[in-house]
């Protein structure tokens, strides 16, 4: 599979753009500002009609515009299919409103998500590492969110379960509710902090298993500590005195994280936040990319499509060609400001934008 065409229309920086793609490497040059990481966003919202940066989807659309729409082409052995997502804000209120369409017929989100796999790698992936819990929790959720409609929805329905157990837990504490107001919402958030968590549990199984097994003796040593919170009844009775007197639910997926620990350090603790190198962690990070991409073949036996931001400038040269030797197996999108990136990619297909798009 892979992306032939693509047709912005009022999506962040683009009024109106057409890109075309080679099948093997591609590869998007231009300063900086000229627009390139919203190529690769208007891509991975066409696979998902969501951003990967943006905090709120309404900053996709052009300026001083009511509605964006992506369009793409997508051929599939020499199938080719036309995938289309549309955002429009309402006339009167803040409500965005999305349509996904196949071939021109609308489909419904959970029908029409897992037409398009991709894993995009990033400069800021290191923190994956070093970071904060939460962007760890949310690699995972990338994870399956473009491709996994049942993720998805059990995803949504926990955060809007949590919400309001949160609240209800600061009524109960000044007497404005009761306890037994919580069962609803204690359900909801048992049933799909289920589905969460065992969606997250097989791809670190995964991981794991693929880094055992990779030829590459600093993969090799790798290894994802999973630091799982499940939610049941009973943890959910006996945490309720700490949930009541903070406010908020101890508990839970989004209480989750994960480490990257290698067998190479002799110390106990075998954190490469704490221990690593900056090589190390980057090569981990890496190395997190591809067990990813091995995920999605093993799971959906369709090859993702790649999409890389600039992110050579943050690579030694023998992990760039560690990159560049996984490239050749996929339809990959790379983004540079630097000229000299296509001495890297002799075959690669050129996209050259000016300083500034309108």
């Amino acid at each position: 599979m892979y992306l032939s065409r693509l047709i912005l229309q009022n999506f962040r920086s683009y009024r109106r753009q057409q890109f075309e793609f080679s099948p093997q490497v591609n590869l998007i040059l231009g300063p900086n500002g000229s627009g390139k990481t919203n190529i690769l966003e208007a891509v991975y919202f066409l696979a998902s009609g969501k951003s990967f940066r943006a905090s709120s989807s309404s900053q996709l659309i052009s300026w001083e515009q009511k509605f964006l729409t992506v369009q793409g082409q997508v051929v599939d052995d020499k199938i080719t299919s036309s995938l289309e997502v549309r955002l429009a804000s309402g006339a009167a209120t803040s409500h965005l409103s999305r349509l996904f369409l196949l071939d021109g017929v609308q489909q419904l989100r959970r029908q029409y998500l897992g037409q398009l796999r991709l894993v995009i790698f990033e400069p800021e992936d290191i923190r994956l590492v070093t970071g904060s819990p939460t962007r760890r929790r949310d690699f995972l959720d990338s994870v399956f969110l473009s491709s996994e409609w049942r993720y998805a929805s059990a995803l949504s329905q926990y955060h809007r379960a949590l919400r309001h157990r949160n609240e209800l837990l600061d009524q109960i504490r000044v007497n404005h509710s009761s306890k037994s107001e919580l069962f609803y919402w204690d359900q909801s958030l048992i049933k799909n902090s289920q589905i969460i968590s065992q969606y997250r549990l097989k791809f670190l199984d995964h991981a794991n298993r693929f880094f055992a097994h990779h030829h590459h003796p600093e993969i090799r040593p790798l290894s994802i500590q999973y630091h799982q919170s499940l939610i049941t009844p009973q943890r959910l009775e006996d945490s309720y005195p700490t949930d009541l007197d903070r406010g908020f639910t101890q508990a839970g997926p989004h209480r989750e994280d994960f480490s990257l620990d290698s067998a190479t350090f002799a110390a106990l603790d075998k954190n490469l936040a704490f221990w690593g190198s900056r090589g190390q962690q980057r090569l981990a990070t890496l190395a997190l990319r591809l067990a990813q991409i091995d995920y999605l073949e093993a799971t959906y036996h369709q090859s993702p499509i790649l999409l890389l931001d600039d992110i050579f400038s943050e690579l030694d040269p023998q992990h760039r060609e560690l990159v560049v030797k996984i490239c050749d197996k996929y339809q990959t999108i790379f983004t540079s400001a630097e000229y000299e990136t296509t001495g890297l990619l002799p075959a690669c297909h050129p996209i050259k934008l000016p300083a500034t798009q309108s």
